[in-house]
């Protein structure tokens, strides 16, 4: 399980920050817009790099777990789940599966809107998290969008708006996504008796920031105050996509109950393969959306990775003195350095495995009242 942080022996790991890239460069990439007023997140190459810094942001798991955790005990996992009691079973066995996927891609959907919710549903998705194109204070492919948006409504299919960029939490970066906060807000606006889009989803991720580790204070402040403001300027509660490891981080919970007033959902971004390893990161959060009375999707990875190095670190300390000294040259605490396996991070396009776990994941998470399904990462629907 997670560490408390208060473990002084434990075997703890910190991976690199090494950059990889996970799809391929011939695919369209949607780039950063030079000299304008607005924000594009270039999805296909950032999320190859955030997979390893949502643990680079010291996600201290114990490392005998990793090595461990191929013969998951099945038993102690379903013992540990909460039990629901029988007014609650009903509804619980009646419960909706959501599954959601994010798409970055405007090919995928916009040569033939029908075709792709046609794929996705059979795939048994019913939300898409959606990157908008803007340009010119004006949205991309808006034609397409809308069809998108009344056969997906057809279909039982939401489509939740999803934004996001470090740099958001910058001043002229704010700036800028509250502006295409505000084109998004006015396109739903003209469409009150239609359907339109089901919400809007911040993917922010400030610790890829480069002063991240000399800064997380200040840092974790700005992206507090960004989402509050996000919030505001939506007029609603907004969506929150956050790493697993954020409640286990110095002032973690205290930095989750500060956008708690701003936020619809938390969408947690768990990329491992284990059973056991998601399960024990999971239940955390999902314990405390039970007692907090807040949704809660659990985010798998399914791009293709690269290997990346990992380090592992193993001192009588406790974790924030790891943290202290693990960039001091002069520093006695002992370091390795070993190559991972993607596996452990992605499935890597193995659909039917993915699948296959979120089943057997949604019969134990369902016992939880927060649950409120998965998210999928990677999982590339292409036009024919």
């Amino acid at each position: 399980m997670l560490n408390s942080f208060k473990s002084p022996a434990s075997v703890q790991y910190i991976t690199s920050s090494k950059q990889y890239e996970m799809y391929d460069k011939n695919k369209p990439v949607l780039r950063p817009i030079d000299n304008t007023n607005y924000i594009t997140k270039p999805r296909q190459m950032i999320s190859s790099i955030n997979t390893f810094f949502h643990n680079k942001a010291l996600s201290f798991i114990n490392a005998s777990m990793l090595q461990n955790s191929s013969n998951p005990s099945k038993l102690n996992i379903e013992q540990l789940t909460p039990r629901a009691n029988s007014k609650d079973s009903s509804t619980n066995s009646e419960k909706k599966q959501n599954i959601a996927m994010w798409n970055w891609i405007a090919t995928t959907w916009n040569n033939s809107p029908n075709q792709f919710i046609s794929k996705i549903k059979s795939k048994g998705i019913n939300r898409i998290y959606l990157q908008l194109f803007i340009e010119n204070q004006e949205i991309e492919y808006k034609d397409q969008l809308i069809n998108l948006i009344d056969i997906a409504f057809q279909n039982g299919i939401e489509i939740i708006a999803v934004e996001g960029a470090a740099e958001m939490i910058l001043e002229s970066g704010l700036q800028n996504a509250i502006e295409r906060n505000q084109i998004i807000k006015q396109f739903c606006q003209q469409r009150i008796s239609k359907p339109c889009l089901a919400g809007i989803q911040y993917d922010i991720e400030p610790y890829l920031l480069p002063d991240y580790d000399q800064n997380k204070d200040q840092i974790w402040l700005q992206w507090t105050q960004a989402i509050k403001k996000l919030s505001e300027s939506w007029g609603g509660k907004i969506e929150v996509v956050v790493p697993f490891w954020l409640k286990d981080i110095s002032h973690g919970i205290q930095i989750i109950q500060n956008i708690e007033p701003y936020t619809l959902k938390y969408i947690v971004m768990v990329y491992r393969t284990d059973y056991k390893l998601i399960y024990d990161i999971s239940a955390k959060w999902l314990a405390w959306g039970d007692e907090n009375l807040h949704k809660i999707v659990i985010a798998l990875e399914n791009g293709i990775l690269s290997e990346e190095f990992e380090k592992y670190y193993s001192y009588d300390q406790t974790n924030s003195e790891i943290e202290e000294g693990s960039n001091d040259e002069n520093s006695d605490v002992n370091s390795t350095d070993h190559i991972v396996d993607f596996t452990e991070i992605s499935f890597g396009g193995k659909e039917d495995e993915l699948f296959d776990m979120i089943n057997r994941l949604t019969k134990v998470f369902s016992n939880w009242n927060s649950f409120d399904g998965f998210a999928i990462n990677g999982l590339l629907v292409e036009e024919e």
